[in-house]
């Protein structure tokens, strides 16, 4: 059992890899590259259907067969890839890092990547941009698909469905898509197969026969062009903010479709997919979509900073040639082979799987190896989680659960109200250990009101990456009531992600999902919003007083993760100490300017910008006197906060006290 050959999928398999690989190594060139994978979902689904349909209908499709042939393909590189990454991180990511790859270790052994990122959890976990096991969620969904459709086209294939096969599939593709676009907000859209499955079914319905092949030249050469142009307009226009994979991701996969579809015929396909260079990327497609995002990955772990371009180019070429060698010495052999005893043959080869899902559960259940690390380098490694702001558990990461008292730093017992409230994200649950060092000093109390994702602006949502919505209105709302009603009140501290909800570049934080803010339902900058929340607050408290603290710079690196590093790898710990101040500052700039102009000729309200503590001479700390500052990349660490807070504060007030009229 098996198809014919056709060159121009390898060269539209070649398409996918390429784009993939040139979005992942260099995002600015091609924002779209990561509808590859849907390429790639269209290809499948047509070969597959294809193969099992002229099985079933000549009577000699073998469950045991066509699942042998998936796992001689697939496994064998994959269980590589997967193991040689597993062995690398363990040499170079600390303790918090390795834990998540671990996750991401054993699930691929499950081919249930997908399913583990879709649900991954937890807003300090380290961000997913950051797995270098990421890209198996691709695998996950398609090793899904092939176990759930042979066994609806067996159905779809019984005499009295066989006449409507087509037709009944063109109906599940519509109700995939109809689900997809109605989850569109969900991280399930992106990363769950039922969402999904319609591309796999674009690809499937011609197989199934719902068009005949083109009858002539012309036909498939128009429709080889107009798949062609639909894919390059999704290459170029969709980005990784757009909404997807709903309806944005229809003219990839019909694109696709027609490129099929047009060499299907007589006619042989476009000519450029049937270069001989073309096919041959195409061959090795597999095995260079396994390589790079480990690489990149890895390597920027190890740099602690962006990489080069140069850097960037050499580790593409070196997962070509990694892809060139296991495509040669791993897949080719493995294809090959005895095809008797199908279902014991397909034992023999899922077994060695067992091996991930044994290292990786030793990885995740240890929470990293931290017995791998010397004394200095789990010391330091342990202040991502150890120097931080010690009620952020009670009242962050369980904000919803806080009791009353539970945020509430510095008050008498029984005494209503608080002189100072903190409001905002993540960084404002960050710099909560220095505002209660000035509040204290001065007799006062401060109350933490604190959710990730959410800006302390009233009247707007916020997007996430893939378009999660996360539920920030009610939660500002609910804000003003309170300060309304707290009549002891003197002050306001909005800290935030400024930056973040910008949406604008640059983006070098692979730790930081892109955001959309929107007003209204449209898209709106920061300082609009920021003008509105202001007023809001002096209608309710015309006596309260403001001070907005702006961006913290957001590094390149994470002090302790990269201390803990070099001192696990020898190198020097210098590096870790400051940053180039080009990128911070370029990225926080534009979210001052904006803060500015809110707050312009506005009373009682003024605001600090740690930029200008933080940035001198073209560097970023990102330690002070040997000591981290940050426990991240761009939170403050609880020592930091406690260093510099509230010095911060102590300017703002002054101005606060004393305006300049």
């Amino acid at each position: 059992m098996g198809l014919e050959y056709r060159r121009d999928i390898d060269g539209l398999r070649a398409v996918a890899v390429g784009a993939i690989v040139i979005h992942h190594a260099f995002p600015n060139l091609l924002p779209g590259g990561f509808v590859g994978v849907d390429v790639f979902f269209v290809i499948s689904g047509y070969l597959i259907t294809r193969l099992i349909v002229e099985a079933r209908d000549g009577d000699s499709f073998s469950w045991g067969g066509f699942y042998l042939r998936r796992a001689r393909r697939i496994a064998p590189a994959y269980l590589l890839v997967v193991l040689v990454t597993a062995a690398l991180a363990a040499w170079v990511e600390m303790p918090r890092l390795l834990a998540m790859t671990g996750a991401a270790t054993a699930a691929s052994g499950l081919f249930a990547a997908n399913i583990l990122f879709a649900q991954t959890a937890g807003y300090f976990a380290p961000g997913v941009q950051q797995n270098p096991l990421l890209h198996l969620w691709s695998l996950g969904v398609e090793e899904q698909f092939y176990l759930l459709w042979p066994a609806l086209i067996a159905l779809l294939s019984l005499k009295p469905l066989r006449g409507m096969r087509a037709s009944l599939a063109l109906a599940l593709l519509i109700g995939s898509l109809v689900l997809a676009q109605a989850m569109v907000a969900s991280n399930w859209a992106f990363f769950g197969l039922p969402m999904r499955a319609w591309e796999f079914l674009a690809g499937g319905a011609p197989a199934l026969g719902l068009v005949k092949p083109p009858q002539d030249r012309t036909t498939a050469k128009l429709a080889g062009i107009l798949g062609g142009l639909a894919i390059a307009g999704s290459l170029i226009w969709l980005n990784e903010a757009s909404a997807f994979p709903g309806l944005s991701a229809v003219p990839v996969c019909l694109g696709t479709a027609l490129l099929v579809w047009s060499g299907s015929g007589a006619a042989p396909g476009l000519f450029v997919l049937r270069l001989p260079p073309v096919v041959g990327l195409g061959k090795i497609s597999y095995s260079l979509y396994l390589w790079h995002w480990p690489l990149l990955v890895l390597a920027a772990d190890v740099a602690q900073q962006p990489l080069s371009v140069g850097q960037r180019l050499g580790l593409v070429g070196l997962a070509l040639v990694l892809a060139i060698l296991s495509w040669r010495f791993v897949e080719q052999p493995f294809r090959r082979g005895p095809t008797d005893c199908h279902w014991r043959r397909l034992g023999l080869m899922l077994l060695p799987l067992l091996v991930p899902i044994a290292v990786g559960a030793l990885l995740f259940f240890t929470h990293g190896l931290p017995g791998r690390l010397s004394p200095t380098a789990k010391a330091l490694a342990d202040l991502e989680e150890t120097d931080v702001n010690p009620a952020r558990k009670a009242c962050f990461d369980n904000a919803r659960k806080a009791k009353p008292a539970d945020c509430r730093f510095g008050a008498a017992p029984g005494l209503e109200g608080d002189d100072v409230l903190v409001w905002g994200d993540s960084h404002a649950d960050a710099v909560i250990p220095g505002v209660v060092d000035w509040a204290m000093a001065r007799g006062w109390s401060v109350r933490e009101v604190a959710r990730g994702g959410c800006p302390p602006l009233v009247g707007v949502s916020v997007r996430t990456m893939y378009r999660f919505k996360l539920e920030c209105e009610a939660g500002a709302d609910q804000v003003l009531e309170r300060i309304a009603a707290d009549k002891r009140l003197k002050l306001v501290v909005l800290a935030a992600r400024w930056p973040l909800y910008r949406d604008a570049p640059p983006f070098y934080d692979v730790n930081s999902p892109r955001v959309t803010m929107l007003a209204g339902g449209k898209r709106t900058g920061l300082a609009g919003p920021l003008g509105r929340t202001l007023r809001a607050l002096v209608r309710r408290r015309p006596d309260l007083r403001v001070l907005i603290i702006g961006p913290v710079p957001e590094l390149t690196l994470g002090a302790p993760e990269c201390l803990g590093q070099s001192a696990q790898l020898g190198l020097k710990p210098g590096r870790c100490a400051s940053v180039d101040a080009e990128l911070p500052l370029s990225r926080a700039g534009p979210a001052e300017d904006a803060i500015r102009a809110a707050i312009q000729d506005r009373r009682g309200t003024t605001a600090v910008f740690p930029s200008q503590t933080l940035c001198v001479n073209g560097r970023c700390l990102a330690m002070m006197d040997g000591e981290p500052i940050y426990f991240d990349d761009d939170h403050l660490s609880a020592s930091g906060a406690r260093r510099l807070v509230p010095t911060w504060l102590d300017a703002g007030w002054s101005a606060l006290e004393h305006p300049v009229s």
